[in-house]
């Protein structure tokens, strides 16, 4: 074991290898044994769930198509901003993207095709999912990472979730094998449990961001969660619930980068919920037995349209952006309507934090 902090300060024991680890894996099919760990514990990690072969040629697509690009992308540090490449000195790509399955056709045609085909409707990915959901899945969102930024203490849930709050499943795939200073991602087992408070005008993501942030950080110190940092090997998956409060931590080693793909799915049937404030019934595609909402894509010229005038004009075109979300949280706080009156799963059991 060896000892680091999460980005807020939080010491951490991460295991060095699969010895040292606490966390049992489970094998495809023995999915309802997955499941039981899983509403129990609010995580799970499936070993080698994905074919290190297919892990091995998305990193090639992303050398080969994704990282020489000099223009602008969606990515996920930067709440979805459209930016270039920020390369530390090894060369890895640190702001991670947002939506494989939205990139631009025309411009990494060979990745885009294989991350969604091969990774994001993968048949043991689906099969996973659908056990953990009870329900087809639909992917509503992925990243892919490659250099070891560390991500801040949260639950999913604050950001985005299916209509039924604590409903939506997280997926992290090791696209390598994570060494345990790389900047690992960590879970706190069984925060699905407690129930914090919800995105409000006091907290939200545009003007109180680091609120809501240091919250989470006070609760995980006053109730002494316990924090995981798996050892994951290539082709290995983390599932977490969207409540599940987890993040990555500081890296540690200049040797090795943090290659993965992560995903978030609810059910087929059910909206994705924004902000937890906004419903968006937006139009999926259906591949594989898996739907898959495409968010901005740029296949379309009108979003292509809308990329280049947020690369050309930040400054005003996100100026907008944050007094709309104001706006949706302060029309939320007028009508009273809150994720309290929204359905929520009957389990896990919820406490309100103090």
């Amino acid at each position: 074991m060896i000892q680091l902090t999460t980005p807020r300060g939080v010491p951490v024991s991460v295991p060095e290898n699969l010895t040292e680890d606490v966390s049992p894996r489970f094998r495809a099919w023995n999915w309802r044994a997955a499941k039981e760990y899983y509403e129990e514990n609010g995580y799970v990690v499936f070993g080698r769930l994905i074919a290190p072969e297919l892990c091995d040629s998305i990193r090639h697509l992303w050398d080969r198509e994704v990282k020489p690009f000099t223009g602008y992308m969606y990515r996920q540090a930067s709440s979805g901003r459209a930016e270039k490449h920020l390369k530390n000195e090894n060369g890895w790509v640190m702001n991670p993207i947002l939506n494989l399955q939205s990139v631009d056709p025309t411009k990494f045609p060979a990745f885009r095709k294989y991350a969604t085909e091969k990774i994001l409707v993968n048949d043991r990915l689906r099969d996973a999912l659908t056990g953990l959901l009870g329900s087809p899945p639909k992917i509503v969102q992925s990243m892919y990472f490659e250099g070891n930024s560390e991500t801040w203490e949260h639950q999913d849930s604050y950001y985005l979730d299916s209509e039924t709050v604590g409903e939506m499943c997280g997926v992290w795939l090791a696209v390598e094998d994570i060494a345990a200073t790389a900047g690992r991602f960590f879970i706190c087992p069984k925060s699905h449990l407690i129930r914090l408070n919800d995105h409000s005008l006091t907290n939200n993501i545009a003007e109180s961001h680091e609120a809501y942030i240091s919250s989470i950080v006070d609760e995980m110190k006053r109730r002494e969660l316990e924090i995981r940092a798996p050892a994951l090997r290539k082709g290995d998956v983390l599932f977490f619930n969207a409540l599940t409060i987890h993040g990555s931590l500081k890296s540690q080693d200049q040797r090795h980068a943090r290659s993965s793909i992560t995903a978030h799915a609810i059910p087929s049937s059910k909206n994705l919920l924004q902000f937890q404030s906004r419903i968006l019934k937006a139009k999926a595609d259906r591949l594989n037995g898996t739907a898959l909402l495409r968010p901005k894509d740029l296949a379309s010229f009108k979003n292509r349209a809308v990329l280049f005038v947020e690369s050309h004009f930040p400054s005003q075109f996100y100026w907008l952006k944050k007094k709309a979300i104001v706006h949706v949280m302060k029309r939320k706080s007028r009508d009273g309507s809150s994720t309290k009156s929204r359905s929520r799963p009957s389990k896990p059991p919820t406490t309100r934090a103090a």
